[in-house]
């Protein structure tokens, strides 16, 4: 995929790269394909994201990346990362409804960097009565997204000692709200992600 999106974008690097002296793509990014068992990707249809231990994706003397299918039907493969550092780890959840392949992913993990949809939000912008299209948007938002309430219960299971939240549907919502949401269940430091913030583990 990624060299077909080079070549689509050729001329535009070529002319970039020459014009303002910028670097081409193969100088500043080494692309390496996901390589997940065949079983696990047997089904996407049915089964998008069987239960699985996470899979080796890289590693070298800082970093080690390991991912893991998760819940985005009918996007797949969606998955979920998680980077190990000798300061810390951190996972990022991805586009994912509710999914034991990542509270295996996140296992005690630092910090847990996962997206919130508030079902609230869902049904007052879709009303019933919905038309067939309506109800079928409302059951993909509600099925490939995490709801706000019930987030905090899954950082918890994974013993992260940090949840983030981040990719907010709606972007409407005070972050108060979406903080108290999201607190349920959850014991460990919450925090409301916003855009440019850093987070310091270790």
């Amino acid at each position: 995929m990624w060299n077909l999106l080079v070549q689509a974008m050729a001329t535009d690097f070529n002319d970039r790269a020459r014009d303002n002296r910028f670097l081409i793509p193969a100088q500043v990014v080494e692309a390496r394909d996901v390589e997940l068992p065949a079983w696990a990707t047997a089904d996407p249809n049915n089964n998008p994201s069987p239960d699985m231990d996470p899979v080796d994706v890289y590693e070298d003397d800082r970093v080690k990346v390991t991912t893991t299918l998760v819940q985005h039907a009918p996007v797949f493969p969606a998955l979920s990362y998680r980077f190990e550092t000798d300061d810390g780890s951190i996972v990022f959840s991805g586009d994912t409804g509710p999914c034991e392949n990542l509270v295996t992913l996140a296992q005690d993990t630092d910090v847990l960097v996962h997206e919130v949809i508030s079902g609230e939000w869902v049904d007052e912008y879709y009303p019933h009565p919905r038309t067939p299209a309506q109800e079928a948007l409302v059951q993909h938002l509600l099925k490939a997204h995490t709801e706000a309430g019930i987030v905090g219960s899954i950082a918890e299971r994974a013993g992260a000692k940090t949840l983030v939240l981040n990719h907010f549907v709606p972007q409407t919502w005070p972050k108060a709200k979406w903080k108290k949401t999201a607190r349920k269940g959850y014991s460990g430091q919450l925090i409301v992600g916003e855009d440019l913030m850093q987070i310091f583990i270790g």
